[in-house]
């Protein structure tokens, strides 16, 4: 890990800390590098009522990278909300008392990894088997938006693009490689992050790519669609 990988995890976690500390039912995190689609504060009011009908839940992505190739099914009675399944990035998420509290129950400062690997890993849709079988309780009722209602400002090779977690020096001191990923093509395996080295062709996680190769998986719901096309779907339903 990045010195700026754990720094990363630790924002997410002493936000956790501080919801059950205070008691606070719901919380929205944002990171700071986000930017809103059109409509957000209604369109995200209209996903909070759906999830609030429905119940259950524990944490709802509003923004993220999907990489599960697999159609994500909707939520029985949602028009707005599907299972989550492996996502990176923790641009923006609402999270319920109740998931703060399953994700301070195991204890992960003891077993660090990146805060957008070990929210996959809670909610048991984590490709990697050997990370996943350090926590026990893997119970995280993870949703998400659909589509999705936040972006990042910037992504890998874009003019002021700059990643904090990803470009930060390693806690063995080096750095890096250039281009590297963190998991490859977009899964992860068991050599990724135990010291192997990533072919520098290969993308990065702040990449804009997702579902490489698989364009078409979805088509209705416009998830995995590329971002543009998305935009242009969310602006002529809202006009």
């Amino acid at each position: 890990m990045t010195m700026g990988e754990i720094g990363c995890f630790l924002s997410h976690y002493n936000i956790w800390e501080r919801m059950v500390r205070l008691n606070l039912q719901e919380v929205l995190v944002l990171e700071d590098d986000i930017r809103f689609e059109p409509f957000f504060r209604r369109r995200a009011y209209g996903v909070l009522a759906d999830a609030r009908r429905i119940g259950g839940w524990d944490l709802i992505y509003f923004g993220r990278k999907r990489l599960q190739e697999e159609d994500e099914k909707w939520i029985d009675g949602s028009e707005y909300l599907v299972k989550a399944g492996y996502s990176y990035w923790t641009l923006g998420y609402v999270i319920s008392l109740e998931g703060a509290k399953k994700l301070l129950r195991e204890q992960p400062l003891g077993k660090l990894l990146p805060v957008d690997e070990y929210l996959p890993i809670m909610f048991d849709n984590h490709p990697n088997d050997s990370w996943a079988s350090h926590f026990r309780d893997r119970t995280l009722n993870a949703w998400s938006a659909a589509p999705l209602l936040l972006y990042p400002t910037h992504y890998t090779g874009d003019e002021g693009y700059i990643s904090d977690t990803e470009d930060s020096i390693r806690i063995d001191g080096t750095m890096p490689t250039i281009g590297a990923s963190k998991g490859g093509s977009g899964m992860v395996n068991n050599d990724t992050r135990d010291g192997a080295q990533v072919p520098a062709s290969e993308p990065k996680k702040g990449d804009k790519e997702q579902l490489p190769n698989s364009s078409t998986l979805l088509t209705d719901s416009g998830i995995g669609q590329g971002e543009h096309d998305l935009e242009t779907k969310n602006r002529r339903s809202e006009l």
